[in-house]
C-alpha cells in the first residue's frame, strides 16, 4: 500500500488556492453521493484544514458522504484515484501536494492504460498501488470493468482524478462517482476540446486558430470527452511567435497549480453547486465568496 501519510495541512491562509472571488451567487442545496465499499488498509490521519463555515442555503457536495462534522468541525482526509496515460506531470504534482500537506487527501491508486508509461513508475517508486485497465492484447493484464469498481470499492476512493488519461472512462465509473471525477484539459473549454484533441494537437489548433488566449480547464467528467461542468480555468496568453511546444510548456505550468488547487478544494469539501448545475469553488478565507 501507499507509504506513510505526510504531514498535517498548512493552515488556512498558507493554502495555495488564490481567493479570486465573486459574491455570494446563493447556491442551492445538493445532495452528495454515496460511497461503497470495504477498506482493505488502515485510514490516514486527519490533517489540520480550514474550518468550514457552511453557507444557510447551501451545502458542500458529498459532505454527508465521509462523516464530515456538521459543524463546522475537521474534514476527512479524503482516498484519491488518479488515471495516468504518460508521464503523469499532473498526477506527481498532486502526490507531491498531497506529500507535503497541501492537499487533504492521499493518492491510494493509480490507474494506468499502459503499465510501462512514467506516471506508472513513479507510482510503484512511491508505493502506489498500480492497476492497469482496460484489459487489451497490449496490456492483458488489465482488469474488467467491474474488476476496476470493485478495486476501487475495497481501496475506498472518495475521488477519481483524470491526468492525462486518453481513454473515454466507463460510464459505470461515472455512475459509481457521481460529481466525484475530475479531468485537466490542456484548453479553455469548450474550446478545442472534444475526441482527438489531447498534447500538441491541442496547442497547435490554439496556435493556427488565431486565438490569443489559451489555458488549462479543470471540470467534472460525464459520459463525454470534456463537456463535463468547468470548475476552474487560467488564463496563458499565447504569444506572436509561439511554437506548440512553447505554448505547452506555459499551460503545463499553470496546469500544475490549478489542479492541485481545484483538488485541494475538493477534499476540503468546498465544492458548492449552485442551483443552475454550476459548480463553484468557496474561498476558505471568507466562505460566502466564491471563485
Amino acid at each position: 500500500m501507499q507509504s506513510a501519510a505526510a504531514a498535517a495541512a498548512a493552515a488556512c491562509i498558507g493554502t495555495l488556492l488564490r481567493c479570486r472571488c465573486s459574491l455570494d451567487p446563493d447556491p442551492a442545496r445538493k445532495q452528495g453521493s454515496t460511497r461503497v465499499g470495504f477498506a482493505t488498509a488502515k485510514r490516514r490521519p486527519r490533517a489540520v484544514t480550514c474550518k468550514r463555515l457552511l453557507h444557510p442555503t447551501a451545502r458542500v457536495d458529498a459532505a454527508a458522504r465521509d462523516g464530515v462534522d456538521s459543524d463546522g468541525g475537521g474534514v476527512t482526509r479524503k482516498r484519491l484515484a488518479v488515471f495516468v496515460s504518460g508521464g503523469g506531470s499532473n498526477y506527481r504534482a498532486i502526490h507531491e501536494a498531497a506529500g507535503h500537506g497541501r492537499v487533504n487527501g492521499d493518492v491510494v491508486a493509480l490507474v494506468t492504460d499502459k503499465p510501462g508509461c512514467g506516471g506508472a513508475e513513479h507510482a510503484r517508486g512511491n508505493g502506489v498501488p498500480v492497476i492497469v485497465y482496460p484489459k487489451s492484447k497490449a496490456a492483458p493484464e488489465g482488469v474488467s470493468t467491474p474488476e476496476l469498481l470493485n478495486a476501487l470499492r475495497e481501496l475506498k476512493v472518495d475521488f477519481v482524478l483524470l491526468a492525462g488519461y486518453l481513454k473515454l472512462v466507463p460510464v459505470e465509473l461515472v455512475q459509481a462517482y457521481p460529481r466525484s471525477i475530475l479531468n485537466i484539459h490542456p484548453s479553455l473549454l469548450p474550446a478545442f476540446g472534444g475526441k482527438g484533441y489531447y498534447g500538441l494537437k491541442v496547442h497547435k489548433a490554439v496556435i493556427a486558430s488565431g486565438a490569443r488566449y489559451s489555458g488549462p480547464t479543470v471540470h467534472f467528467v460525464d459520459e463525454h470527452y470534456d463537456t463535463g461542468r468547468t470548475l476552474a480555468q487560467r488564463v496563458v496568453p499565447v504569444l506572436t511567435n509561439d511554437t506548440p511546444e512553447q505554448l505547452a510548456a506555459r499551460v503545463l505550468h499553470e496546469e500544475h497549480q490549478v489542479y492541485v488547487e481545484a483538488v485541494s478544494a475538493l477534499c476540503d469539501d468546498r465544492i458548492v453547486w449552485r442551483e443552475d448545475g454550476v459548480p463553484l469553488i468557496r474561498c476558505c478565507i471568507n466562505p460566502d465568496k466564491y471563485t
